[in-house]
């Protein structure tokens, strides 16, 4: 059964949210969309916002405007994607009231970043956030490191840790919602046999009605007559009709 999952890219034009050493709503739709990237087949994804440009240039209008698709879509879980400022360092979870999509999404991201020596701040229980508190299904707001740390950011920018976590959080994701993350193993395309030698016997018969005219091309130098099944090239073609030109003259 394919899962409904609604993907929110936090901010947008002409509220950019936090800024310094890059811009949160450009972050957050990078960050989200490579996330959508690496989800198995059996996951539909809805964006909130497409483009640069937030739903609605009224913060209050915008953020009921992604409440309202997650709820019409009836998604299975929402996922709202932001990057964090204020002079800290780390990623974050922010949930609606204590969840299972919090707890498994968290877990699978706690594991990379760890590896990577970003600081895990946990879980937060924010139900003042109205993109947890507007949603009908299970929802996540995921602060993705912060935009005034030069060290998270180079972090960001770093390919080995940008996949890494974006693949964690697309775990997180299938995990909760119940879909595997592993594609169904495609059988092996058997490889086409190549012609055998066999099949164009050098001193095969030929058939009856060629037989003058094989006995014909080798008297007069135009082939040798052998192999009477293969195909020839055009090269071969050019030759004989000008043995065979000369022959006629």
């Amino acid at each position: 059964m394919i899962k409904i999952l609604v993907l929110d890219f936090g901010h947008g034009l002409p509220d950019p949210g936090a800024v310094k050493y890059v811009k949160e709503y450009e972050w957050a739709m990078k960050i989200g969309k490579e996330v959508a990237r690496r989800l198995p087949a059996g996951i539909k994804v809805v964006y909130t916002r497409t483009t640069d440009k937030a739903l609605n240039s009224n913060k209050n209008t915008d953020l009921n405007k992604r409440c309202f698709v997650a709820n019409q879509a009836n998604a299975d879980l929402f996922v709202s994607f932001h990057l964090n400022a204020g002079g800290g360092t780390g990623y974050e979870t922010l949930v609606h009231s204590p969840s299972s999509a919090g707890n498994i999404v968290h877990g699978e991201i706690a594991k990379v970043i760890a590896k990577y020596g970003v600081k895990d701040r946990g879980i937060k229980v924010r139900p003042d956030v109205r993109v947890l508190n507007g949603t009908k299904s299970a929802a996540l707001l995921l602060e993705c490191l912060f935009v005034d740390s030069a060290a998270d950011v180079a972090k960001l920018k770093d390919a080995n840790f940008f996949g890494d976590f974006c693949q964690a959080i697309a775990n997180g994701i299938a995990k909760y919602l119940g879909v595997s993350m592993i594609k169904p193993t495609q059988p092996a395309t058997k490889p086409k046999e190549e012609l055998k030698v066999e099949q164009y016997k050098k001193d095969a018969a030929v058939s009856p009605r060629f037989q003058e005219a094989q006995k014909w091309v080798k008297e007069n130098g135009i082939s040798d007559g052998t192999y009477p099944q293969r195909p020839v090239t055009r090269e071969e073609v050019w030759s004989m009709l000008y043995r065979a030109n000369k022959v006629n003259k």
